[in-house]
């Protein structure tokens, strides 16, 4: 079969050639899609614009898998590929094997050849997508924590949401292995949360989620204790120097106020001599003071004066009295 092909291309050729027309090319369109899911018929539907009825030729590869010649398909493999209509190929029960890329070309006599490629792909679907963890336990002391999706099969393309959304562009969240990895750094109980791990191919997703719980205790660590233990002995320290302060402050004040007291009792210690108040703050008061205590006995009782007496007194009254035949009693009142 091949050689009946390669005899009418020639044969075309030598058409060509001989009457020294040129060719009009022949244009080949298709709306296939290039992507198929394993297990599903691949239809690689053409259109050409041709005036007469043309040969059609298919190869996947470079290998040639079918032709269609005047009408008549003769196909390599019954079971496999198949010329269907005007000279579309189809391919039935489709596997991973059948991806390649797949050439038409369309010849007639008096005709430029036209072709087109299909570079056809043929995926597994997306089956049993799971989420694991490491470490195993994670708390808000651990220093990175890794989910990794895996799939049984189909697995292309990887993506990470939490919580039904877009995961935030910054440090913490880091992927690995072409997305299959999400790493988390620094994790603290604010990345607790669901996520989710979509596996695609362009024909097939599936998806699978983790909830990842970031352990956290209520009580103090370490270092916070520590703090905490410094911060009271520094406190403690503080309100004794401030205690000292204050009672410092208050006996000074006390001491401050006795002394004003006794300074103000000083002063106000006055004595009246000939109608006149005097103040300790003047000299006359401790010269009128004298005077009055020279003239005056402690005792509260009486006493004799003798004749000789030289008191302030007696010398202030120099007149001679003679002196009595009785003693005379004096009677002194302390001022």
């Amino acid at each position: 079969m091949d050689g009946r092909a390669t005899l009418l291309w020639a044969l075309n050729l030598l058409l060509l050639v001989y009457t020294g027309r040129k060719a009009a090319a022949i244009t080949v369109q298709s709306d296939s899609s290039t992507n198929y899911l394993v297990g599903k018929n691949i239809t690689l539907s053409i259109t050409y614009t041709s005036i007469k009825t043309p040969d059609v030729s298919w190869a996947k590869d470079g290998v040639q898998v079918a032709t269609f010649i005047k009408g008549f398909a003769d196909e390599l493999d019954v079971n496999k590929q198949k010329i269907i209509g005007n000279g579309s190929l189809l391919i039935y029960n489709s596997t991973k094997s059948d991806s390649g890329n797949y050439t038409v070309s369309v010849s007639a006599l008096g005709e430029a050849t036209g072709t087109l490629t299909f570079p056809v792909q043929v995926y597994d679907p997306v089956t049993n997508v799971l989420v694991s963890q490491s470490p195993a336990t994670v708390d808000e002391s651990t220093p990175a924590v890794s989910l990794t999706c895996s799939a049984a099969t189909g697995a292309v393309t990887y993506t990470w949401t939490r919580n039904e959304t877009q995961l935030p562009s910054n440090s913490s969240y880091v992927t690995l292995d072409g997305g299959k990895t999400l790493q988390i750094k620094l994790p603290n109980r604010t990345f607790t949360g669901n996520y989710t791990c979509k596996v695609s191919n362009p024909v097939d997703s599936a998806s699978a989620s983790y909830v990842l719980n970031v352990l956290y205790s209520d009580s103090l660590s370490g270092g916070a204790i520590a703090g905490i233990v410094i911060g009271s002995v520094f406190g403690a320290l503080l309100l004794i120097a401030l205690i000292v302060l204050v009672v410092f402050c208050i006996r000074k004040r006390r001491k401050a106020e006795k002394e004003k007291k006794v300074d103000l009792n000083h002063k106000e210690a006055i004595r009246t001599v000939s109608g006149t108040t005097l103040s300790p703050d003047d000299p006359a008061f401790f010269t009128m003071n004298n005077i009055m205590y020279r003239s005056s006995s402690i005792s509260m009782g009486s006493y004799i004066m003798n004749n000789g007496d030289n008191t302030s007194d007696y010398v202030r009254n120099p007149s001679p009295i003679p002196p009595p035949s009785q003693p005379k009693i004096k009677k002194a009142t302390q001022v």
